[in-house]
């Protein structure tokens, strides 16, 4: 698996976007987040990747500060009501401990949690004992994580070694007591 594999895993996991609509009031663009009903200011998201619902299909592009889509090839203008989708951005210390998976343990990890009906995006803490260690090359641990996928929670220990072959073991618990177990040699 190489790395735009990865990405285009990532970016087909359910809830790996914020979807809404946008509306101009007061000469402002305000982005409303259809899951939590939030409001913020869509000059905060300029020239961060969006994607516009146009004829039944999402394109990507960037922000401008005057209220267009950039995408290749076209200018799109934003209209009252526009639905548009930000992909999610993951907490610093989980990417930083999904990056150093190998491609099968990644898989199968992702795999796992699609099972159990997470996703990677319902990541909502993570303790990555390894940002510690940047440099060791021998060394060993376990990292925490928390999902909730608004239905129930799961918890995550990532038991660890590093050296010459990594060893990674990820025990899953939910909250109605179902475990599961993944290891990785």
């Amino acid at each position: 698996m190489n790395l735009q594999h990865r990405h285009r895993t990532m970016s087909e996991q359910k809830r790996s976007y914020t979807v809404g609509t946008v509306e101009l009031i007061n000469e402002q663009w305000i982005f409303f987040d259809d899951e939590n009903e939030e409001a913020s200011l869509l000059e905060e998201l300029v020239e961060r990747d969006i994607e516009v619902l146009t004829m039944d299909c999402w394109q990507r592009g960037s922000l401008t500060e005057d209220g267009y889509i950039q995408m290749p090839g076209n200018l799109f203008k934003l209209e009252h009501g526009s639905y548009i989708r930000l992909p999610k951005i993951l907490p610093y210390a989980y990417n930083e401990l999904l990056n150093t998976l190998t491609d099968d343990t990644f898989s199968n990890f992702t795999l796992t949690l699609n099972k159990l009906k997470f996703s990677l995006y319902d990541c909502l803490h993570c303790h990555n004992f390894m940002l510690y260690h940047p440099n060791d090359a021998d060394f060993q641990g376990v990292n925490f994580m928390t999902y909730d996928n608004s239905e129930t929670v799961c918890a995550v220990q990532h038991h660890f070694k590093r050296g010459k072959k990594p060893i990674d073991r990820f025990e899953f618990t939910i909250a109605d007591g179902e475990r599961s177990i993944l290891t990785s040699f």
